[in-house]
């Protein structure tokens, strides 16, 4: 049985620019994201300008960036947005990390940090349909899911508490 990744979080900084942006303009990993394409430079510099922010985390819409690190490098990162129904979290891989369990790695200190960062919420995670490995990642986890709407599934960790 393979051993799980030791991967911890940190909090994005201006130096994980291109980082972040390698990622985005890697059409492996926004094949499900948005329009399935890569990113443009603008939308790019859109989202490190929001990232960086850094918005009062009561207010809806904030959003905090961390990067997983895996010996100290870069192998993904988390993202997660206020929003009135709870807090969504994503997560991106860098491909040359794929199968290995890093993105449920990410996901369960996402799960733990959320609420330390936003407080008690309700944790949202939406998938395409297509991406059947990042569903498989949430289920796994104790997400269930709970609609699909706009051509994305959308799943709520369910509290066992």
């Amino acid at each position: 049985m393979p051993v799980p990744p030791s991967i911890t979080l940190r909090p994005f900084q201006e130096t994980d620019t291109a980082f972040f942006t390698d990622l985005a303009t890697d059409q492996r990993v926004t094949r499900y994201v948005g329009d399935g394409r890569p990113w443009a430079p603008q939308l790019i510099q859109e989202r490190l300008r929001t990232a960086l922010q850094r918005m009062p985390v009561e207010q809806v819409g904030a959003v905090r960036w961390s990067i997983a690190e895996e010996a100290g490098e870069a192998v993904g990162m988390v993202v997660s947005t206020r929003w009135e129904k709870g807090v969504e979290v994503g997560y991106w891989v860098s491909p040359e990390h794929w199968g290995r369990g890093v993105a449920g790695a990410m996901v369960d200190l996402a799960a733990d940090m959320v609420p330390e960062i936003y407080g008690r919420a309700r944790l949202i995670a939406r998938v395409d349909p297509a991406n059947t490995a990042s569903a498989r990642v949430l289920t796994r986890r104790g997400f269930g899911l709970e609609a699909s709407q706009d051509g994305l599934d959308r799943y709520v960790l369910v509290q066992t508490q």
